[in-house]
């Protein structure tokens, strides 16, 4: 395995890579389908329970994995109150879709050199990464994002999409809570204009581009209603796109793997085992869209 770290941007984007390396024993001529792993936090962090965990589970099923950590101002930023947020957080919409893009069109573009399968680039976000994967999957093809990164279009298309416990819908309307003004502020800063709630906000935006998608939530996830699954499920099927979605009944925000390797509450209330089911039905359907060859 090939393993090492890149910064992408000007902002604090970087990603971490996991690549597969070809075997005599195999085929040294075998191409490894892709995972770019897209971590959630709100936007104000990365979490690393989205991050490493994953990609060595697909690391262990094939896949050539990247963790795509867009720029964010940290955790450490919003704990401190003394910290200046007149400024523009790096995280506001467009960065991360512009760091997510490039992402994307790099690893592309390392298809030939290291051995990947440049059709079958899938993109897997969770929470707010979740939000970010559907947006690099509703806005890949539009003129205004190939202006932002001035990135062939077709470089920075994923195959397909997944979102795990997606925040489909990001803006909160209710401000009441000092929670939900530090996650308005992170995603979009500080013009929070009806034009701007609506581009991060996919379930009503045009899917009519997006690749096919697999969704999985949970019915008792407080943070990230499961309406957002539903409706982006009802928005997909409006414009003909492809997509699978399972609902569970149990399970908080922020499974992950579903196991004791993410778990990180004292009550083990991040494992369940019917949710962590969701990696092998998610395999199950790649491979029903020939996007891997491994069963």
């Amino acid at each position: 395995m090939k393993y090492f770290n890149k910064n992408f941007g000007e902002v604090g984007a970087s990603a971490t890579f996991y690549l597969q390396e070809a075997n005599k024993e195999i085929d040294l001529n075998r191409k490894s389908p892709v995972m770019i792993i897209v971590p959630g936090g709100a936007y104000m962090w990365t979490s690393w329970r989205e991050e490493e965990p994953i990609a060595l589970e697909f690391l262990s099923k094939g896949f050539s994995c990247v963790v795509a950590k867009y720029a964010t101002e940290g955790l450490e930023f919003y704990h401190d109150k003394t910290n200046d947020f007149s400024k523009e957080p790096v995280s506001s919409f467009p960065n991360p879709l512009m760091d997510l893009a490039r992402i994307i069109s790099y690893t592309r573009s390392k298809a030939k050199e290291w051995n990947l399968d440049s059709d079958s680039i899938n993109v897997l976000g969770f929470s707010a990464g979740g939000n970010l994967t559907a947006q690099i999957g509703t806005y890949w093809k539009k003129d205004w994002l190939q202006k932002l990164v001035n990135l062939d279009p077709e470089a920075y298309k994923p195959n397909s999409i997944a979102l795990a416990y997606g925040a489909s819908q990001t803006y909160i309307s209710d401000t009441k809570s000092e929670l939900n003004k530090l996650v308005n502020y992170a995603s979009l800063g500080h013009d929070q204009s009806i034009e701007r709630q609506k581009l991060i906000n996919i379930t009503d935006a045009d899917t009519i581009d997006c690749p096919p998608t697999f969704i999985w939530h949970t019915m008792q996830d407080p943070l990230v209603p499961v309406e957002n699954a539903l409706k982006l499920a009802s928005n997909l099927r409006k414009h003909n796109v492809d997509f699978e979605l399972h609902i569970f009944e149990k399970g908080k925000h922020g499974l992950a793997l579903g196991d004791l390797r993410t778990d990180s509450k004292k009550d083990r209330s991040q494992s369940n085992i019917q949710a962590r089911k969701w990696v092998d039905l998610y395999l199950t359907w790649l491979n029903e869209h020939k996007l891997i060859h491994l069963f």
